[in-house]
């Protein structure tokens, strides 16, 4: 018992110190569409980067992968991501806003799937989720967050998403 406890620990500090490392790409080009699937796994640790490290450590380096980021999704071929008003209820937090967008493209590039719009947004929820209640101490509360959380507490999350859909 004491050795799996050991062994929990240390991967959670695995993972949590491969959060920290990630590095942007140097001299990243996204000039033409085939310069996108180069940068596919860049993004996807990007997105894993933003969710786990804390909003108020590395504001310049947070700042480049954003940009980095919304440059790829800007003019990705293989994701299209959509802002439904109705399930995004977050804007004033550009934070999150950032992180539904990046989940929705982590989820799309993990499964290949950009035709699944409850999945993708769902991932995208689900992302905010973990990144608020990572971040809640320096985010402030947001009731729209909140009402998300309470939504996948009581198991009803994906049925709203379907619902405004």
């Amino acid at each position: 018992m004491k050795n799996l406890l050991i062994l929990f620990v240390l991967s959670f500090l695995g993972i949590q110190l491969s959060a920290q490392t990630f590095e942007l790409p140097k001299k990243y080009k996204l000039e033409s569409k085939s310069d996108y699937g180069k940068y596919e796994q860049e993004v996807i640790n990007a997105v894993d980067w933003l969710i786990n490290t804390p909003i108020n450590l590395d504001k310049e380096k947070r700042t480049e992968v954003n940009a980095f980021l919304l440059k790829w999704l800007t003019g990705s071929p293989s994701v299209s991501i959509g802002i439904d008003p109705n399930i995004v209820t977050f804007t004033d937090c550009g934070d999150c806003l950032m992180i539904f967008m990046g989940g929705w493209a982590k989820y799309v590039l993990e499964t290949k799937d950009n035709t699944d719009k409850v999945k993708a947004n769902l991932a995208g929820l689900e992302s905010v989720i973990t990144f608020y209640q990572k971040q809640k101490a320096e985010l402030g509360d947001n009731k729209a967050v909140e009402k998300y959380i309470k939504l996948k507490g009581k198991d009803k999350l994906h049925k709203f998403v379907e619902s405004k859909i």
